[in-house]
């Protein structure tokens, strides 16, 4: 049985352990750590998984890699572990750069950045059995259409929501412009050479 430790809601421990479950309600006023990574390619493009249908919550909507710690685990060892279970994507703990804590109802959310070098299609990625059936590599703008039409949590729009400025600070603008299609690249290149003319 998976336990987490629970903590007060000025996130001092209370040195007590709770089962994991929503047969086993939290007492009041009492909070555990969670953590989310983002992972971003070198492509700028964001990690997206596909809960399983046979989740309880939210069953086959994409999401960011989000899990709870667990009780001994600091939230940064949560993290590395959340990473490497749900995508098989195993990173040193100095490789995550934390984006910052929202506080939810019951739990700490600890938002973590992942920028593995690679392009995704080069980033070796691995399905938890029973927790992820897919997953795709989507730019920001998609993302965000995605998140628009419903297709994330509302949870996990939310936290996006919280760290999307940290994000631009740190990709830029740009990374949020609507993708050109192939056929529109080449029109405008045409378009920009005849114009040069």
């Amino acid at each position: 049985m998976e336990l987490w430790d629970l903590l007060d809601i000025d996130r001092n421990p209370l040195h007590i352990t709770h089962p994991r479950g929503r047969q086993y309600p939290m007492p009041p006023r009492t909070y555990h750590t969670v953590v989310t990574v983002f992972t971003v390619d070198a492509q700028k493009r964001i990690l997206l998984t596909r809960r399983a249908p046979t989740k309880g919550m939210y069953p086959n909507y994409w999401e960011f890699t989000c899990g709870s710690g667990i009780a001994g685990e600091d939230s940064l060892t949560s993290a590395v572990r959340e990473l490497s279970e749900e995508t098989g994507i195993v990173v040193p703990k100095e490789e995550l750069i934390f984006l910052g804590t929202v506080r939810e109802p019951s739990a700490f959310m600890d938002c973590y950045l992942c920028r593995p070098e690679a392009d995704g299609e080069d980033v070796a990625v691995t399905l938890q059995e029973g927790e992820t059936v897919d997953y795709k590599w989507v730019s920001f703008w998609e993302m965000e259409t995605m998140i628009h039409k419903g297709e994330l949590p509302p949870p996990c729009a939310m936290r996006y929501g919280f760290v999307k400025q940290k994000l631009v600070d740190l990709f830029g603008e740009d990374a949020w412009l609507q993708p050109m299609s192939p056929e529109a690249v080449c029109a405008f290149d045409l378009q920009t050479k005849e114009e040069s003319v």
